[in-house]
């Protein structure tokens, strides 16, 4: 027999019982992120623009700097750019970098969503230690530039925004160099402008002998063409 009542008791009693919890905020480095803000929530931002060296380390980027064509995880050779900031919450920051030839205007730009290492001196920063808080800017191999990625100058554009909005932009000219120890060779190969995607460069090749270059007689033991 067929009790229609128990079916509208259950579904009262489904109404009535305590709704579950929330779920937890995810507790990952963006989403757990409890930093104090940095600086002063009054002023503008300052920010400074660094970035990885060959060895690893920070390095302050200006007008007119060098900076590290760098061997990442996935290959190429990208440039790490990063920033060092004040008068922003260090939580969920968007950093964007970008690099553009002056000649031709096209541009290399990638976007991450971090959190600041705070420092003592009331700034955050790019971790020097993780790469994923820079903005990895692929350029090489070189498919876009007109020229050289390497000892010519380039358009390097950073910006930040912090969840509040608060965005701050530095645009300077930057010299890229092929400076990383044991991967200079191949860096100057697949970072050249007459590159041509699927070349191959050996990581351990050294500079071309000019006389070789110029088509001298590979067999040719002296200057004069005698025998060994």
């Amino acid at each position: 027999m067929d009790k229609p009542w128990l079916a509208l008791v259950l579904a009262l009693a489904a109404c009535s019982s305590p709704s579950q919890p929330p779920p937890e905020p995810d507790a990952g480095p963006i989403g757990g992120c409890k930093l104090a803000y940095l600086g002063d929530p009054s002023a503008e931002p300052s920010m400074e623009v660094i970035a990885l060296g060959p060895g690893g380390e920070l390095q302050p980027i200006s007008e007119g700097s060098s900076i590290s064509l760098i061997f990442p995880p996935q290959g190429g050779r990208v440039v790490f750019a990063g920033v060092r900031v004040t008068n922003v919450d260090p939580c969920a920051v968007r950093v964007a970098g970008a690099l553009r030839d002056l000649t031709t205007k096209q541009v290399r730009l990638d976007t991450r969503i971090i959190n600041l290492e705070p420092t003592d001196d009331g700034y955050g920063r790019s971790a020097p230690t993780d790469i994923s808080t820079f903005s990895n800017i692929a350029a090489c191999p070189n498919q876009w530039a007109e020229d050289d990625l390497f000892d010519k100058p380039y358009e390097l554009t950073v910006t930040l925004t912090d969840r509040d909005g608060k965005k701050i932009t530095k645009i300077m000219t930057v010299t890229p160099r092929c400076d990383e120890p044991g991967y200079e060779a191949e860096c100057l190969c697949m970072c050249a402008g007459d590159y041509v995607l699927g070349m191959q460069c050996d990581p351990d090749a050294g500079p071309l002998d000019p006389d070789l270059d110029a088509g001298a007689d590979v067999n040719s033991s002296d200057a004069s063409g005698g025998s060994p």
